[in-house]
């Protein structure tokens, strides 16, 4: 009998136990999933990191591209000064990603930097017809971010590819101070985009720069 009680003693503890964990579970699930929820733009932004340098080397090509990138950055924030609408970024990334995928899958010889510099260049001509010149919304300050970033990406294509690489990381690494400082301040952009923009400059720039590190030693 006292065997008999020790067993069902037993079984009700390991039931218990059991409750317990899945109880643990079941929570840290829900805690994952709250972070997630609140966090989406920093999952989505080292998603995008990741995609773009996976398999990558720093060559011509690659140089490209992120110079591309930094060019579209900064472009973005151009355009949503431009119409005063912060949730535009969103619109003009996808547009953007868009435009650089389909250069990379139908392996085309145009300029991506090209085609975003000049997007900038409409962007600016139309924030300035609709007066956004002289409200003081954030036009001026984003004109003179685009002349900057996209000055030394287009010099990181007449260089080396070394030269090149260590242009757009410093380039990345700087807009993601850009992209912190605005989210911080909650101002031209959303700030799930800055948030999504900032760690993806950061993890490319990062990642170019141990890539060229551990290639030079």
């Amino acid at each position: 009998m006292n065997d008999k009680q020790g067993s069902i003693d037993q079984a009700g503890k390991q039931g218990i136990a059991n409750d317990s964990f899945a109880a643990y579970q079941a929570r840290g699930q829900r805690r994952w999933v709250e972070v997630l929820k609140h966090r989406w733009p920093t999952a989505l932004g080292v998603a995008v990191a990741a995609l773009t340098f996976f398999g990558e080397e720093i060559t011509v090509e690659f140089v490209s591209i992120v110079s591309a990138i930094v060019v579209l950055m900064a472009a973005i924030y151009l355009g949503a000064a431009a119409l005063d609408r912060r949730r535009a970024a969103w619109v003009a990334f996808l547009v953007g990603f868009v435009v650089l995928a389909a250069g990379r899958l139908l392996d085309s010889s145009f300029g991506p930097s090209l085609v975003f510099l000049v997007g900038a260049l409409a962007f600016f001509v139309l924030g300035v017809v609709r007066g956004q010149w002289r409200t003081g919304g954030g036009l001026r300050l984003q004109t003179i971010g685009m002349l900057g970033f996209g000055a030394v990406a287009l010099l990181a294509l007449s260089v080396t590819p070394t030269l090149g690489g260590y242009l757009v990381a410093a380039a990345l690494i700087s807009h993601a101070a850009w992209d912190a400082v605005h989210f911080r301040l909650n101002r031209v952009v959303a700030r799930s985009y800055a948030e999504f923009c900032a760690v993806v400059d950061l993890l490319l720039g990062a990642a170019i720069l141990l890539m060229l590190y551990w290639r030079d030693l």
